[in-house]
């Protein structure tokens, strides 16, 4: 059910700043801050932007409540019950010194952590709806009449909703992994990394890192990483699909897979959903019901290859969350594959929550 609060942020003269918090793993979640950012500059305020993600809310949160007049935004990040606690006291301790919170998202939260958020003081705007992505959340809650955040709501839905009907949004998916992979590998802080694309998203659009008359990004050293990073990203799905564990429950097929680092959950689920691309040494694979992609540190990515299954209820078992047709959750640390396989089709065997039934 969508929790809807406020239908928009009602700033005041106090404020001297924006600071943005928001997703740093995809378009959604780079467009959602670009919009912010926007938003900002129409309002005269001091923009700044923290990318996060799950795991990380604790040292990102705690940072901020050092903040004075700020109107903090928060988008494309579900509230994460672990955090819970350490989130309300750095959000009210911000507060308290004359900020506003403002968080604008799309994906499952718990009725706690709703109850938690909309209590805070200075009237936090709380904007939850599981029909469109975060991007689109807040291009209808700030920035409505705005054409260039529309451009942008439209592209994270192209890719958040797995579209692909549009090439630059799909490149941009591309760049915003290999920039983000990149500064994982050189231990470099991943905000510092992708600030100047969601800068030239917020300016100008697509158009500003997109040449869409030649299909090619603007900067030409970042259009040979991305085409670097789409040679080998296939040949590592290829590999981790000959690596795949099978098992039919409840008479769907499930397949689980350890997804190789430098790909995402996205990337690999997709590709996973075409029989094309299933031909795997001289056998060609049934496309599964429901793929499980184990990362190296044991979180799991969650898709579906047919409307037969709910993701969002399989995430439910897995202390995750997200929607039908796309989740995460997590395993935890693990040696031995096949014993994560295991327990994995044992689980889901225990229950038919996650069916649709015909």
């Amino acid at each position: 059910m969508s929790e809807e609060r406020e239908s928009e942020p009602k700033t005041v003269k106090k404020f001297t700043s924006l600071h943005s918090i928001s997703h740093d793993k995809d378009v959604d979640g780079l467009n959602s801050a670009a919009i912010v950012w926007r938003y900002a500059k129409s309002k005269g305020f001091d923009f700044s932007v923290t990318l996060t993600d799950y795991g990380s809310f604790e040292p990102v949160f705690s940072s901020i409540a050092s903040r004075r007049n700020t109107l903090i935004v928060v988008s494309d990040l579900g509230m994460d019950d672990t955090s819970l606690d350490t989130v309300v006291t750095s959000l009210t301790r911000a507060i308290s010194q004359g900020c506003k919170i403002v968080w604008l998202d799309h994906h499952q939260w718990s009725e706690k952590a709703i109850k938690a958020i909309r209590t805070l003081p200075n009237k936090p705007v709380l904007r939850i709806n599981h029909d469109y992505c975060a991007a689109e959340i807040a291009h209808k809650v700030l920035m409505p009449r705005d054409e260039i955040c529309a451009e942008l709501a439209r592209i994270a839905h192209d890719t958040d909703f797995n579209l692909r009907e549009i090439e630059g949004a799909m490149a941009l998916t591309d760049a915003v992994s290999v920039i983000r992979f990149g500064a994982i590998d050189r231990r470099e802080d991943v905000s510092d990394a992708l600030y100047p694309v969601i800068s030239q998203l917020a300016e100008s659009g697509l158009e500003g890192v997109w040449d869409d008359s030649t299909k090619k990004f603007n900067d030409p050293v970042l259009n040979k990483r991305v085409d670097h990073y789409r040679k080998d990203k296939k040949k590592k799905m290829r590999k981790a699909l000959a690596g795949h564990c099978d098992n039919v429950i409840h008479d769907r097929l499930v397949r689980v897979v350890e997804i190789p680092s430098g790909v995402t959950s996205t990337d690999l689920g997709t590709f996973a959903a075409k029989s094309e691309n299933l031909e795997i040494d001289g056998n060609t694979l049934q496309v599964a019901d429901l793929l499980f992609m184990l990362s190296q540190g044991g979180m799991l990515g969650i898709r579906r290859g047919h409307e037969t299954v709910l993701c969002n209820m399989v995430a439910k078992q897995f202390n995750g969350g997200g929607h039908p047709f796309a989740a995460g959750g997590e395993y935890g640390l693990y040696e031995d594959f096949q014993a994560v396989c295991d327990d994995l089709f044992l689980t889901l065997s225990k229950n038919k929550d996650w069916l649709v039934e015909a």
